[in-house]
């Protein structure tokens, strides 16, 4: 009985590789498309989990863009902080909330930035706003009584179409101040 118990481990050891063998060759096309899309999504930084394996990574740090291609989503992203300024609740008649969105990225993403547009709700009285300067990494300022979501095109020097983000502004009370490029977060 014991032999057998062998013999039957022995070709399940055998067995399941050449199995797998056997799917791969029949599906050869299906398989070499697979792994091609995998490459090509780990390339752009997306990220693979298969069990407890992972391969690139979606979410982190933003990529420094290369020189010759083109800015994208990947390069830069919209920040915000948010607190109370109750001495503006008079004006409105409501508690109001000083709002501060600036683009974030790294130097060399920020130095291709031309300028920003930012697009506030059509409750504001100039719904389009410029941002600031790139000393200023395009920051815009502005009061807000409530969440909205601030759409940005970013205009981009060489690049036809602008890359376009978008953010929930959501209101506390209180906040850290902003800290622009990458080069900035350590100080």
């Amino acid at each position: 009985m014991e032999m057998i118990a062998e013999l039957a481990n022995s070709l399940a050891n055998v067995a399941w590789p050449a199995l797998v063998g056997y799917v791969v060759l029949s599906n050869r096309k299906v398989v070499s498309q697979l792994l091609e899309t995998a490459v090509a999504r780990v390339s752009r930084g997306d990220e693979i989990k298969v069990g407890l394996i992972t391969i690139g990574q979606s979410v982190g740090l933003l990529k420094v863009p290369p020189q010759a291609g083109l800015l994208t989503d990947d390069h830069v992203a919209l920040v915000h902080r948010s607190w109370r300024v109750p001495h503006r609740d008079s004006e409105f008649g409501r508690p109001m909330h000083q709002i501060h969105v600036i683009l974030f990225g790294t130097p060399e993403a920020l130095q291709r930035v031309d300028h920003v547009l930012y697009h506030l709700t059509d409750a504001y009285p100039d719904p389009v706003r410029r941002g600031g300067a790139l000393a200023s990494n395009f920051e815009l300022k502005e009061l807000a009584n409530g969440y909205s979501l601030i759409r940005a095109e970013v205009h981009v020097r060489g690049q036809s179409e602008p890359v376009r983000l978008s953010r929930l502004i959501d209101l506390t009370d209180q906040s850290s101040p902003l800290r622009g490029s990458y080069q900035n977060m350590s100080s």
